[in-house]
């Protein structure tokens, strides 16, 4: 079970929508678990609101990226 602060999860999933909607594809959102976490949650806000930035960045320079193949057959 993932833990969030209030408003974390409206920041990601605003971008990851965005990502969606640019490359046709699902934001590997578990990959970048590790930016947006801190001792106390899984997703902070200042964690979103860098994985934003960086998810806005992709979509800035129109690159997607790199989705491990076995990514969606992962147990989380």
């Amino acid at each position: 079970m993932f833990t969030a602060e209030d408003g974390a999860m409206e920041i990601i999933e605003n971008a990851t929508g965005k990502y969606q909607k640019q490359f046709d594809e699902e934001f590997p959102l578990y990959e970048y678990i590790y930016v947006t976490g801190d001792d106390n949650y899984d997703f902070t806000v200042d964690g979103a609101k860098q994985l934003a930035a960086f998810i806005n960045g992709r979509i800035d320079i129109d690159k997607p990226v790199p989705v491990p193949d076995d990514y969606y057959e992962r147990d989380y």
